[in-house]
C-alpha cells in the first residue's frame, strides 16, 4: 500500500530548498563578515585615511622671502604683507559660477579664472594661487562671501617690495610665475608648486635657494561642501637667508640719476677687489609688473620696446670701445717695448699705408707727440702707428689676456663675451685674410672688437692696478679671486697714469671739463663708431637721427696714485665721450668720497 500523500512531498522539497537557503545566506553573511573584519583591522587605517581626506585639507604656508641688501645693509628688496585668492580644486563643484562670482569682484577674466581652476584639477587637493596682492575692499568682498564660495579662500602672504622702484633693477632682477618647464625640473622633494613665484632674472635667480626659505603648512578641517570648518595643525614657514651685495646703495642712485632716461650703463668697482660699487642700466622697468601673471599682450609690449628695457647692458651690451681701447695699446706697446717715454710720432691729420688714408679725429693734425700727450688728446695717428708695427694676432691675445673677448666671471647669468678679432677669426667668420689697414683702426677701437661695460671696468682695473687681474663680484659672500697677472712695470704703469691725469687736468685733454680740485682722476674718452662716413657728412651733431650716433665712452679712476674706485660709464648714440659720458664718472667718483663721510679737506689730503 502506497502511503505517499502530494503534500507531504511538497513539504518536503520546500525544507530542502530552505535548507540550500539558509546555507547561502550564512555564507555570504561569513563573506561580509570577513570582508568587514578585513577592513576593520588589516586595513582600517587605510580607510580611515581616505574618510579624513574627505574632510581635511593642507595648505602650504609661504616662507618670507629673504631681503637683498647693499653693502651697508641698507635695503634693496623687501617682502610686505600682501592678500592672495588661493583655490582647492577638488572643493569647487561649480567652476562656471564659482568663475564668475570672483571675476566680478577681481575685475578679472572669467575665462581666464575658469582655465586656471580647470588646470588646477590635475591636483585636486593641492591649493593653487587665482590672484596676489589684492586690495583690502576685494578681500573683504570675497570674505563676507566665503560661505557660498567652497574651495576658496583668502591668504595672507609677504608679497617682494623693491624699496627703491627702479634702482639696481637689472641687478636684482624681478620674480614671476613658475613655469610649467621649470616646475618639472625642480628637484622632486621640493616643495614648489604650480603659482609659486620664483627668481627669474638677476640677484632673484641666482639666490633662488638662499632667498626662498621653506614653506609651512596648515591643516584645517571642512564640511560636506568644501568649507573652511576649523585648524587642527599648523607647520609655521621658514624665512628666506637675506644676501648682501657689494653695492652701495648711495652710489647706485647717482648712478642712476645721472643715466637718466638715456639709453646705457654705469659700473663702478673697486680695482683692487673686483668688487662692483656700482652697475646702472638704462631705461629701467617695473619689476613688481612681473608679481601677477601677464597676459600675453602684456609681455608683447614690453619684448618688443625698442628701447629693449629688460636687458642689462652693462653685461649684455655689446659696442666698440672707441678710444678708450688706447690705454691697453699703451700699456701693451710699453710692455713689449714698441716705444719708451721718448718716442714721438708726426701727427700731420692723417696717417697713409698703402693706397688707404686714415684720419685723426683732429683734421689739422697735433703735429709731434709722445705717448702721454697722445693719449692727453687722443690722438688717432699715434695708435695707428702703433697697431701696424704690433699687429692683430700680438694686439688680441694681450687684451684676451686681460679679459676681453671672454665672460668676466660675474655671479650674474646671461653675460655678453663680446669679441677680440684674429686672422683666424676673420678667415672663419668671412672666408677673408686679414688687413693691415684692420690692425690700424683695431688701435684705436674700432673695426671688429666688441667689450661689455663690465669688461672695461675690469680690464681697465687691471692696467691701473699694475695688471692684477680681478675677478668682478657682486656678492659680498664671493671671496676674491686673482686670476692672474699681466707684467706692467712700475715705470711703465707711471707714464700710463701720467697721460690719464693729462686726459683731465690739461686744459688740452679731452675731459679736461670735469675736472674738480677736490679730488684727482685719471680718465680716458672714447667714441665708438655706429654708422661709418654717414656722419661726416652732416655739420651738425643735432642734425644726425639718433640711431647713427656714435657711443659716447668714459672711464674713470681715483685717486690717481693709488685708485679706490674705477667708474666705466657708455651713452648709447650719445655723441662724444668727453662732453656726455665723463661728467657722469666724475659724480659716481665724488659720490663716493662723500659716502665715506670724508670732509673737503679730508678728500684733498686722500687726493695728494
Amino acid at each position: 500500500m502506497n502511503h505517499n500523500i502530494p503534500g507531504q512531498h511538497v513539504e518536503e522539497e520546500f525544507r530542502s530548498k530552505a535548507k540550500y537557503l539558509t546555507v547561502f545566506v550564512c555564507l555570504l553573511f561569513a563573506i561580509l563578515l570577513l570582508r568587514l573584519t578585513s577592513m576593520q583591522i588589516f586595513k582600517g587605517t587605510y580607510y580611515e585615511g581616505l574618510a579624513r581626506n574627505n574632510r581635511m585639507r593642507i595648505v602650504s604656508i609661504p616662507a618670507q622671502r629673504g631681503k637683498i641688501l647693499d653693502r651697508n645693509h641698507e635695503i634693496l628688496a623687501d617682502s610686505r604683507p600682501a592678500y592672495n585668492v588661493m583655490v582647492i580644486p577638488e572643493d569647487i563643484r561649480n567652476i562656471s559660477e564659482i568663475s564668475k562670482r570672483l571675476a566680478r569682484i577681481l575685475d578679472r577674466d572669467e575665462k581666464e579664472i575658469a582655465e586656471m581652476i580647470k588646470e588646477a584639477k590635475l591636483r585636486p587637493f593641492r591649493p593653487v594661487y587665482i590672484a596676489r596682492d589684492i586690495s583690502f575692499t576685494q578681500m573683504a568682498m570675497i570674505e563676507n562671501q566665503l560661505y557660498s564660495l567652497p574651495g576658496i579662500s583668502i591668504d595672507t602672504s609677504n608679497e617682494r617690495d623693491y624699496v627703491s622702484r627702479g634702482l639696481a633693477t637689472h641687478v636684482l632682477g624681478f620674480l614671476g610665475e613658475i613655469s610649467h618647464k621649470e616646475l618639472s625640473a625642480a628637484d622632486p622633494d621640493s616643495d614648489y608648486a604650480p603659482g609659486d613665484l620664483i627668481g627669474k632674472t638677476g640677484i632673484e635667480l641666482i639666490c633662488e635657494e638662499k632667498l626662498r626659505g621653506v614653506k609651512g603648512a596648515r591643516a584645517f578641517e571642512v564640511d560636506a561642501l568644501g568649507r573652511k570648518m576649523r585648524v587642527v595643525d599648523e607647520q609655521s614657514p621658514i624665512s628666506g637667508e637675506d644676501v648682501v651685495l657689494t653695492i652701495d646703495k648711495r652710489l647706485q642712485l647717482i648712478a642712476k640719476q645721472s643715466l637718466g632716461d638715456r639709453a646705457g650703463a654705469v659700473v663702478a668697482i673697486a680695482p683692487s677687489t673686483g668688487e662692483i660699487l656700482a652697475m646702472a642700466s638704462s631705461p629701467c622697468y617695473d619689476p613688481t609688473v612681473f608679481l601677477s601673471p601677464m597676459t600675453s599682450e602684456a609681455w608683447k609690449q614690453i619684448i618688443d620696446n625698442p628701447m629693449h628695457p629688460l636687458e642689462n647692458r652693462a653685461i649684455r651690451g655689446v659696442y666698440s670701445p672707441g678710444s678708450t681701447f688706447k690705454v691697453l695699446m699703451a700699456a701693451l706697446a710699453l710692455t713689449d717695448g714698441y716705444i719708451t717715454t721718448k718716442t714721438r710720432y708726426h701727427c700731420p691729420g692723417k696717417y697713409t699705408l698703402g693706397n688707404t688714408v686714415f684720419k685723426c679725429w683732429r683734421k689739422e693734425g697735433h703735429g709731434s707727440v709722445d705717448l702721454i700727450d697722445a693719449m692727453c688728446v687722443s690722438c688717432d695717428v699715434y695708435f695707428y702707428n702703433l697697431g701696424e708695427r704690433i699687429g692683430i694676432n700680438r694686439m688680441s691675445s694681450f687684451v684676451r689676456d686681460l679679459g676681453l673677448g671672454r665672460k668676466t666671471g660675474i655671479e650674474l647669468k646671461d653675460e655678453s663675451a663680446g669679441l677680440v678679432p684674429t686672422v683666424a677669426w676673420k678667415r672663419k667668420r668671412f672666408g677673408q685674410p686679414w688687413h693691415k689697414g684692420e690692425s690700424v683702426i683695431t688701435a684705436i677701437g674700432q673695426g671688429f672688437t666688441l667689450v661689455t661695460p663690465l669688461q672695461m671696468a675690469k680690464v681697465m682695473s687691471s692696467v691701473v692696478n699694475g695688471g692684477k687681474i680681478m675677478t668682478p663680484r657682486i656678492l659680498a659672500s664671493t671671496p676674491e679671486h686673482l686670476e692672474g697677472n699681466v707684467k706692467i712695470g712700475e715705470e711703465e704703469l707711471d707714464i700710463i697714469k701720467a697721460g690719464l691725469r693729462a686726459v683731465v687736468d690739461e686744459e688740452r685733454g679731452t675731459a679736461h671739463v670735469i675736472m674738480d680740485p677736490m679730488f684727482s682722476i685719471g680718465g680716458k674718452t672714447g667714441t665708438a663708431q655706429v654708422a661709418k662716413g654717414y656722419v661726416s657728412k652732416l655739420p651738425d651733431e643735432a642734425d644726425i637721427p639718433y640711431k647713427l650716433r656714435d657711443h659716447a665712452w668714459f672711464f674713470g679712476f681715483s685717486p690717481v696714485e693709488n685708485p679706490e674706485i674705477l667708474v666705466v660709464a657708455i651713452l648709447e648714440h650719445g655723441g662724444h665721450g668727453a662732453s656726455i659720458a665723463a661728467p657722469i664718472v666724475r659724480d659716481v667718483i665724488k659720490g663716493y668720497y662723500y659716502s665715506k663721510g670724508l670732509t673737503d679737506e679730508q678728500v684733498r689730503q686722500d687726493n695728494q
